[in-house]
């Protein structure tokens, strides 16, 4: 899907799943160049289909932000911890 960021006017959000069957969230520039990595992988928490453990923090926070703003991502009431950060649970709406 086609989203535009502030930072990158011009961006895909791209779909796939991790090994453990977890979807997994990529958001690239127009060129399909890789920018951010939005998911995280993570096999200590159940997830529902069209769920991901939102990495919002260093590189990825203006991003994450900018989807949680446009409900792109929805954010649900659950979180787990990814080393010293906590990250929220969000449904993704595309």
């Amino acid at each position: 899907m086609n989203i535009k960021s502030e930072k990158y006017p011009d961006g895909l959000i791209l779909k796939k799943n991790y090994p453990n069957g977890q979807l997994a969230v990529f958001f690239h520039n127009n060129d399909g160049e890789p920018i951010a990595e939005l998911s995280v992988n993570e096999d200590s928490v159940e997830l529902n289909s069209n769920e991901i453990v939102l990495k919002d923090y260093a590189e990825n926070s203006q991003i994450a932000h900018e989807l949680l703003d446009s409900q792109i991502l929805i954010p649900t009431d659950r979180f787990v911890l990814i080393g010293s950060n906590l990250c929220p649970i969000c449904k993704i709406a595309i």
